[in-house]
């Protein structure tokens, strides 16, 4: 079980690193921005399992938000997947995911990684833009912020083809449904 797990948090790790040099290393304008999310609806429990050493393993959950931010095109409704080993008596523990953010204009898909800690998320997500967001990337911190999440983070805009530098492929297409079961 153990291995498992490691399994799951190693695959998230690298998931993740695909994307810290899109940001990094882009040459194209940061536009910055600020928001909240608010909670909306928990779309599904998931799956809980109580771990030898008291804690709880959550797979799967899926909940709905709403993000307004200053930059239209990062504001829209969100559809969370969320995975943790969480302790539920003090309310502490890993969590990572996936999460979608659509709007009329196109839709960002990333990963996330974060924390619980005394019930309280603070999360680091990375998304890539399609439809008029296409080539486009988000690098996102969301803290605690009273009952909405506070956000802030910027947008990548690539310069010209000749500035460009390439965006990691995700196999497959994994977080545009793959990893749902989608085809």
């Amino acid at each position: 079980m153990k291995a498992i797990l490691l399994v799951g948090l190693v695959l998230a790790v690298v998931v993740l690193t695909g994307f810290v040099p899109a940001t990094g290393w882009a040459v194209g304008q940061r536009t910055r921005f600020t928001g909240e999310e608010c909670w909306v609806a928990d779309l599904d429990p998931g799956l809980w399992k109580e771990l030898p050493n008291g804690t709880w393993l959550g797979l799967h959950t899926v909940s709905q938000f709403r993000d307004e931010t200053t930059d239209p095109r990062i504001t829209g409704d969100v559809t969370v997947t969320g995975y943790g080993i969480l302790d539920l008596v003090n309310g502490t523990g890993p969590m990572w995911g996936t999460y979608e953010v659509v709007n009329d204009q196109g839709s960002w898909a990333g990963a996330w990684t974060g924390r619980l800690d005394n019930w309280a998320g603070y999360v680091h997500g990375l998304l890539v833009g399609s439809g008029a967001y296409d080539g486009l990337v988000v690098n996102e911190t969301y803290s605690p912020g009273g009952a909405c999440s506070s956000i802030r983070g910027y947008i990548v805009e690539a310069g010209g083809a000749e500035d460009a530098v390439p965006m990691p492929q995700i196999p497959g297409g994994w977080l545009r449904g793959k990893a749902r079961g989608e085809e």
